[in-house]
Order: structure tokens, then sequence, then C-alpha cells
């Protein structure tokens, strides 16, 4: 399934994102360029704008009734369960969308910090911005907090894909 969200609804992209769902978001976003570009792409709009959705069939849209981006992480997952199955997590960069690429670590030599060029074996790359991940170490926090996002125990999480390593943003 591919998503494309207003510009109300960023925090739940992130997660989104780092559940490994393809999640196009755009801020500033005008309405028009949102519907052309959901169109095009065949993305479900996901929105709290309650103008936007007269203009939509009401299966091109799910509206997003809750706050907090916990209570609409379960709202999207009740509107659409088959999500769990595209449970990827930490496979699409949280800055553009992409799906990350994997790395030999030859090829980060001095585009990381020395440290994590020596002490880390793993990286990927998001073809489109450029950024590389690695395995840090507050991975275990992002998969504890996807963990219960899917209403999932420490001891029964959602199974992550094979390879799945956890990767994190490097700032170079």
């Amino acid at each position: 399934m591919k998503f494309f969200a207003d510009e109300m609804l960023g925090k739940l992209v992130r997660w989104m994102r780092l559940a490994g769902w393809d999640a196009a978001y755009r801020h500033p976003l005008p309405d028009s360029w949102l519907l052309d570009q959901s169109r095009r792409e065949n993305r479900v709009i996901l929105t709290r704008d309650t103008k936007l959705i007269r203009r939509l069939d009401p299966t091109a849209y799910l509206f997003i009734h809750h706050d907090l981006m916990p209570d609409q992480f379960q709202e999207l997952l009740a509107a659409f369960p088959d999500l769990v199955s595209e449970y990827d997590p930490l496979s699409r960069c949280v800055h553009c969308n992409d799906s990350l690429r994997s790395l030999e670590k030859s090829a980060v030599a001095g585009k990381v910090w020395p440290y994590v060029f020596e002490t880390q074996e793993k990286f990927t790359q998001c073809p489109t911005c450029g950024r590389i991940y690695w395995q840090a170490t507050h991975v275990k926090k992002i998969l504890r907090r996807l963990e219960t996002l899917f209403g999932a125990s420490p001891e029964n999480p959602p199974a992550p894909q094979p390879g799945d390593e956890g990767q994190q943003q490097g700032r170079h």
C-alpha cells in the first residue's frame, strides 16, 4: 500500500516510514497538488482536513480522527490491517521515504564519523537524499516504540523482515 499524508500528519508519517511503509509527505502541501500526485501515484490520502474529503471518493482517503500519533497509528492499522504483513522496520528513509539500499563498508569511508566507521559493519543509504544509516544505540528504543504502536509486547513483537538489522541515520 502507498499513502500520501496531508500536512497535519507529519508525526504519523515518520512512524509509518520507520515501520517500512510507503508514506509520502510534503510541507507545505496545496490540496490540488496532493490530489493530483496521489492519483498519479495510486496513493491513499491520509488526512485530517474535513474540507478536502468533500472532494474525494470515499475509497481514495482515510480521514484520521485522532489528535495523538499513537491513536492515529492504531486508526490506520484498523482501517488497513494488511499493513501488518508489510512491516519492514527501518527499511525506508525517514526523511524522503525512499527504500534504503545496502552499502559496502568501504563505500562509507570518510562519509561517517571515524568512531562509527570503526564500530559498525552494516550500512544502508537512501538513493534519493544520500543519507547514510547504521545500527545505532537508539535503534532498540525505536523498535520498542514500534512494538507499542502495534500493540505488541516485548515478548511478542511484530516480526521483522529477514535481513533487518536496525539502522540509524548518520549526520554525514
